[in-house]
Order: C-alpha cells, then structure tokens, then sequence
C-alpha cells in the first residue's frame, strides 16, 4: 500500500521534469531560429547597402540559412504539439 503514493509522486514527477525538458529544448529551438534570422539579416542588409539585391538568390549561405530557417520552423512546430498534447494529458490526469 505504501507504495502506490511513492509511485504516483514518481510518475508526477517524471512528468514535470519530461513537460520541463520539452520546453527547454523548444526555447533553445526558437533561439537557434532567432539566430538564423538575424544572420539572414544582417547578409540581406550588405545586399542592400552593396545595391546588389538581385544577387542575393545566387548566394549560396543565404539558400542554406532559409533551408536552416524552414527545418526550425518544423522542429518549432513538433516540439509545440508535443508540448500541448503533453500539457493536456498530464492535466486530465491530476
């Protein structure tokens, strides 16, 4: 009998720390997309002061940091579903 408190608190606490982990990684996700923004950003802005905007489809690292961007975005958006699925179960069973 004394153990199905210990094991309830366990699993409580399994469920805290895993919903915890899950947000960690999804703010460490958004700051990674952050990131590529700004780099994305500040590579658009020497296009422009450089007047060489039509230029900017031809360069390879900006390509690559808008593949970067849409792999974030997709990661951003699992990582929120797995979050609201996460929420909604571990509040339906307290």
């Amino acid at each position: 009998m004394s153990e199905t408190p210990l094991n309830k608190l366990k699993n409580g606490a399994l469920n805290y720390a895993s919903a915890l982990l899950l947000r960690v990684d999804l703010i460490a996700e958004e700051s990674r997309l952050n990131n590529k923004f700004e780099l994305l950003g500040k590579k658009v802005t020497s296009f422009i002061k450089n007047d060489t905007l039509h230029a900017v489809k031809d360069d390879p690292g900006i390509v690559e940091l808008i593949g970067a961007i849409h792999e974030n975005e997709e990661r951003i958006k699992e990582l929120k579903n797995r979050c609201n699925k996460g929420c909604s179960s571990s509040s339906e069973k307290d």
